[in-house]
């Protein structure tokens, strides 16, 4: 982040790993603004969340139904500020209540964030969105691609070297492999084909440098 010129316009997203006050801080200093997912990493935030959320009603929206299962959220929106979150720059905190029901059981979990963005500049809708956004397109798409069908969160390797050279391999991989899923139908299957096959691996390889 140190190294983006400008951040202006943009809403920074991040997983609770990155609930941190110094990203928060660096962002707005860079013209944008975050939302920030918090767990108990951050406890004395997370603390404080929950309890603003205590007693507060929340209405579910319709359900949905996908991966077998069917779906309802909701989403409240309340008003805080740095001195009261000991936060920078935070203004909105975000709860999103998800109800689940698989082959007949039914569970109910909580999720928080904090944003540097005001409550009212999102409707419920366009706050939700921005979320799933994250889910979708970061955690989903890219690390889940990465983790669950290579095993990335597997590595054992100290060596930083490494670490970051096998990770730069695995994202221009996933680069590939976006052009070949129509193909295949799923990350999954590429693989296996790809496994089965190492001439057209290295076929794909070759066509993407000369390309």
């Amino acid at each position: 982040m140190l190294s983006v010129p400008s951040l202006d316009g943009k809403v920074v997203t991040s997983d609770p790993l990155h609930n941190q006050k110094k990203t928060a801080q660096i962002t707005v200093e860079k013209g944008g603004d975050y939302l920030q997912q918090v767990k108990d990493n951050q406890k004395t935030l997370h603390t404080y969340l929950k309890k603003s959320f205590a007693g507060i009603p929340h209405v579910y929206g319709s359900p949905e139904k996908g991966h077998g299962r069917i779906e309802q959220r909701a989403i409240v929106v309340v008003g805080t500020n740095a001195m009261k979150s000991s936060f920078p720059h935070a203004r909105s905190l975000i709860a999103i209540w998800s109800r689940r029901t698989l082959r007949g059981k039914t569970s109910e979990t909580v999720r928080h964030f904090i944003s540097s963005l005001e409550p009212d500049s999102r409707t419920g809708s366009q706050w939700h969105q921005l979320i799933r956004g994250h889910w979708g397109g970061v955690e989903n798409r890219n690390h889940w691609s990465k983790d669950a069908v290579w095993g990335e969160d597997g590595t054992r390797s100290r060596n930083p070297g490494i670490v970051g050279n096998l990770a730069l391999l695995r994202n221009a991989l996933l680069y590939i492999a976006a052009e070949q899923r129509e193909n295949y139908g799923s990350l999954p299957a590429l693989t296996e084909a790809l496994r089965a096959n190492s001439m057209h691996a290295f076929r794909l390889i070759v066509r993407r440098l000369h390309g």
